[in-house]
């Protein structure tokens, strides 16, 4: 079993495997740890990650990604409405008010949810990682973003299960990368924790969270965040400054063709990169829009300036992180910066200020999420063995229940539950007294929409009661969603002492014995005794919004597979395109050069027809055509060709071959014809045989070597390789069993007989000597 976390982030992906040895971040196909979020849909299949990300400016419209700024998004939601704007690809609402993607792809136009569209991307990381792991995998860890809410949450879930994953844990960001840094520390304290700061300024949003960390483990105790800042605001503001340049001097506005913003996005991203590293950069672009080119320069002051706005936001998520774990900077030992756009100058002199201290880059600013990731799905795996570790994370929003109450009248009750930056996960207890069927609801203070619902009931009032005291058993679990794990009723029964004794020793006590007939009568027990019944409220959880049902997720797992299927032809569909044309271009090539010798005037100008007529129907008819028809193609091309191919492979495996024989015939005749102690005990008819075979042998391979030497190399040969390997297999199979027959071993010489010991001789009595007497 694999143990992977990924980290899919909102404009590349990273995937972890947990090894025994450690964790290792794994690279791509293109040899690279990082893979772009992208999907691109074609005529026939899907092009994901890199390959997806090529066809980008070819096909913008259909190149699906920024990902996580939809997923589990109403449409109608302005930050979405500001995103949808600057996407080259469609964006519309769904029947639920959710989002949903627009391409065409199989020759017709197609929707897809971002649930699918993220299964896709994950699907992606999983081959990654099965690749290397060479097993399957579906044991992972995801990481989050620390702002998601419950919809958002549950659409990744959903993505994991469409992909064939089982996702152990939804882990925040910035905890993941706690945990990344926090294990490895050798230096923590014991006792006393320190308190590290990490910020994680990536590309669409900055988040900021404030841990304690000890040898034994960690608690996050604040998360702050501003989902709308990041790098590619940076990007943003660049492209406005260049756009608006573009536009007075050339009077065209680049904000209204979308592939010459395109190609303006990816200018200015690349002249951030070099203003990250230099003190000016140049944008040149040609043919932007209407044949026009683009060029301008760039200093890190002017840059500085032109992000001014998007830097002052930096700062607000870092000091209500600060604010809510009731800290100051000064409480802060170590500062730790991590994120894509942390390489610009400006940010991380940002960080810098509102610290008072230069941040560090211990970890790797694009790996530490992934890695966190595996970390964790390592410690909730019983196939590995990690060091113990606690990891207690805080709830990035506060949860509030809220029920009607008894009686009607629209009155509602509420309670605030799990408090803001609340260690989780947890688990709370709510009280209720009620006397029917009621609804209860979770909402976080401040957020539009439901955390959850929950109808509970029917409820059976006790004989003589008015009402039932509910036990709610509600639980922040390891996904950070909330959930209603149990509802109980409790009822107070009055019994008789003796009756609750008996109730409560009846397990102790399964047998009771006789009384003895004459003993006394037991005094009537009179006292009263109260205890508790427990009995199980059905309830049940209310769909929301944006949520999908179990039958909605079924569905898009099977065309997924579908989708998965039609990638998999048509990829072999291309090898074996590819294949045939690389097949003619190699015959006719090599007809000139290591062919030419072995081929006939005629047959060259045949091959040369062959191969000219097969490139054309390549080009034409068999542009677009199916798997069956291109290995048909290929067959029918090779079986032409196939004459001169023999004769020149044969020119070079023949020698070796005849070699082989007339070595073998040689070695077994010498042994034949050999009086070496090693071989004396072959009998004379042994020896006879093996002659006979290899003159036999010798006398075949003479006489087609022979004919052989006649035949021009435009001929087809007499003498094949492979009938002089199987002429040798058989020498070697007759005569080796004979010539390496073992020497007999002489019969061991009989044993000589021990002799036998002599037998006493029986002693003879003595006649007793006078006046003796013998005593009896």
């Amino acid at each position: 079993m694999s143990v992977v976390g990924i980290d899919p982030g909102n404009d590349t992906c990273c995937v972890a495997l947990a090894r025994k040895r450690g964790i290792d971040v794994l690279m791509n196909k293109e040899s690279k740890r990082e893979t772009p979020s992208v999907v691109n849909f074609g005529e026939k299949m899907r092009f994901v990650g890199t390959d997806g990300s090529a066809k980008m400016s070819l096909s913008p419209q259909n190149t699906v990604h920024q990902l996580k700024r939809i997923i589990g998004q109403r449409f109608n939601d302005p930050q979405v409405q500001q995103d949808v704007s600057k996407l080259p690809f469609k964006v519309k609402e769904a029947p639920d008010g959710g989002c949903l993607v627009e391409v065409f792809y199989g020759g017709e136009t197609a929707t897809f949810s971002p649930e699918q569209l993220m299964a896709i991307v994950l699907v992606d990381q999983k081959r990654i990682a099965e690749s290397e792991a060479g097993i399957s995998v579906t044991d992972c860890v995801i990481s989050v973003p620390t702002y998601y809410q419950e919809p958002e949450r549950l659409a990744m879930l959903s993505a994991a299960k469409i992909a064939s994953l089982n996702c152990l844990r939804l882990i925040n960001e910035n905890t993941a990368t706690a945990l990344a840094y926090g294990i490895y520390k050798t230096d923590l304290p014991d006792d006393v924790a320190i308190n590290v700061a990490f910020v994680d300024v990536g590309h669409s949003a900055t988040q900021a969270s404030i841990v304690s960390l000890r040898k034994s483990g960690m608690q996050v105790l604040s998360h702050a965040w501003d989902r709308n800042t990041g790098g590619r605001d940076v990007d943003e503001a660049l492209f406005d400054y260049f756009a608006k340049q573009f536009q007075d001097k050339h009077k065209l506005d680049i904000r209204t063709n979308k592939k010459a913003s395109f190609k303006l996005r990816q200018g200015v991203e690349k002249v951030k990169k070099i203003l990250s590293a230099n003190a000016e950069a140049m944008l040149n672009i040609e043919c932007i829009m209407e044949d026009m080119d683009m060029r301008g320069t760039l200093n890190r002051d002017e840059l500085e300036v032109i992000a001014a706005p998007v830097l002052a936001r930096v700062r607000a998520p870092i000091e209500e992180a600060l604010a809510g774990a009731k800290l100051t900077a000064a409480d802060i030992s170590s500062v730790e910066i991590v994120g894509s756009a942390t390489r610009t100058p400006s940010i991380f002199k940002t960080v810098e200020d509102v610290f008072g201290r230069t941040p560090s880059r211990t970890m790797n600013s694009k790996e530490c999420v992934s890695r966190g990731c595996a970390l964790q799905c390592a410690m909730l795996s019983p196939v590995f063995k990690v060091r113990e570790f606690e990891v207690i994370d805080a709830a990035p929003f506060a949860v509030e229940f809220a029920w009607e109450k008894e009686g009607g009248g629209g009155d509602m009750a509420q309670t605030l539950l799990f408090e803001r930056n609340a260690p989780t996960p947890a688990t709370k207890m709510l009280t209720l007294s009620r006397a029917s069927a009621f609804t209860i609801t979770a909402n976080s203070p401040g957020m539009e929409g439901k955390v959850g619902e929950w109808q509970v009931g029917p409820v059976e009032v006790p004989a003589g009661a008015e009402k039932v005291k509910l036990k709610v058993k509600v639980r922040l679990n390891l996904h950070g969603l909330t959930q209603v794990e149990s509802i109980q009723s409790i009822e107070e029964v009055e019994v008789s002492a003796d009756e609750a004794t008996k109730m409560e020793d009846a397990s102790a006590a399964p047998m009771d014995a006789d009384a003895p007939a004459d003993g006394p009568p037991k005094p009537e027990v009179t006292d009263k005794k109260k205890r508790v019944k427990k009995h199980d409220v059905k309830f049940e959880v209310k769909q929301l919004p944006l949520v999908r049902t179990a039958k909605e997720i079924e569905d898009m797992f099977e065309r997924e597979c579908q989708m998965q299927a039609a990638d998999r032809l048509q990829e072999e569909t291309n090898e074996k395109k590819n294949a045939l044309e690389a097949y003619v271009y190699s015959l006719r090539n090599r007809l000139y050069e290591s062919l030419g010798n072995f081929a006939s005037a005629a047959d060259k100008e045949k091959l040369i027809a062959a191969c000219g007529a097969m490139e054309d129907w390549l080009y034409n008819d068999g542009e677009d055509v199916s798997k069956s028809v291109y290995i048909a193609k290929l067959d029918e091309l090779k079986a032409v060709g196939a004459a001169v191919e023999l004769r020149s492979s044969e020119s070079q495996d023949r020698p070796p071959a005849v070699e082989k024989l007339r070595q073998a015939i040689q070695s077994y005749k010498k042994i034949a014809n050999s009086g070496a102690p090693q071989y004396t005990h072959i009998a004379a008819s042994d020896r006879a045989f093996v002659m006979k075979e290899c003159e036999s042998a010798l006398a075949w391979i003479d006489e087609k070597a022979a004919l052989q030497k006649l035949q021009s190399k435009t001929a087809d040969p007499v003498l094949l390789s492979a009938d002089v390997l199987k002429r040798c297999d058989t020498l070697e199979r007759v005569c080796k069993p004979i010539v390496s027959k073992p020497v007999s071993k002489p019969a061991p010489a009989p044993k000589p007989e021990a002799p036998k010991p002599e037998e006493p001789a029986p002693m003879e009595a003595e006649p007793a000597a006078e006046g003796e007497n013998m005593e009896q």
